[in-house]
C-alpha cells in the first residue's frame, strides 16, 4: 500500500491571483484551482516553465498574500503547480485564513504511480 505524499490539507480554490516573473514589469492573471498552505495548482499558466522562480499574489478580503514562489511541475494541459518559499509568519498566518475560507479537498491515497521516492 503507499504513503499518502500530501503533507498538508489542499483547498479547491477557484479564485484569481496574480503571478510576476522577474525582469517582467507585467503581472500574468492566473486562477488558482487547489491552495495550501505550500503552494497552489494553477488552472492554465502555460508559460511558466518548471524551476522558473517568481512572486505569487491573492488580493483577500482589502489583504495581499505575497510570496515568493518557484514553478515545481507543469501538466500536459497547461496546469502548473507552484511551491511557496521564504513565506513570513505573518504571511503564512493571512494564506491559513485563506485556506480556511475554501472547500478542503479530502486526504486519499494515491497509487504506487505517483509516490514519491
Amino acid at each position: 500500500m503507499s504513503e499518502e505524499r500530501r503533507r498538508v490539507p489542499r483547498y479547491s480554490a477557484h479564485a484569481k491571483a496574480g503571478v510576476h516573473l522577474p525582469g517582467v514589469a507585467t503581472t500574468i492573471d492566473v486562477m488558482i484551482e487547489d491552495l495550501c498552505v505550500l503552494g497552489c495548482l494553477l488552472e492554465f499558466a502555460p508559460t511558466l516553465e518548471i524551476h522558473q522562480e517568481c512572486e505569487f499574489t491573492i488580493a483577500w478580503k482589502d489583504r495581499e498574500f505575497r510570496t515568493l514562489a518557484v514553478v515545481a511541475w507543469r501538466g500536459e494541459l497547461g496546469q502548473v503547480g507552484l511551491e511557496f518559499h521564504n513565506t513570513d509568519p505573518d504571511n503564512q498566518q493571512l494564506l491559513r485564513e485563506i485556506c480556511a475560507e475554501f472547500l478542503m479537498k479530502p486526504l486519499v491515497r494515491l497509487s504506487n504511480r505517483h509516490a514519491q521516492p
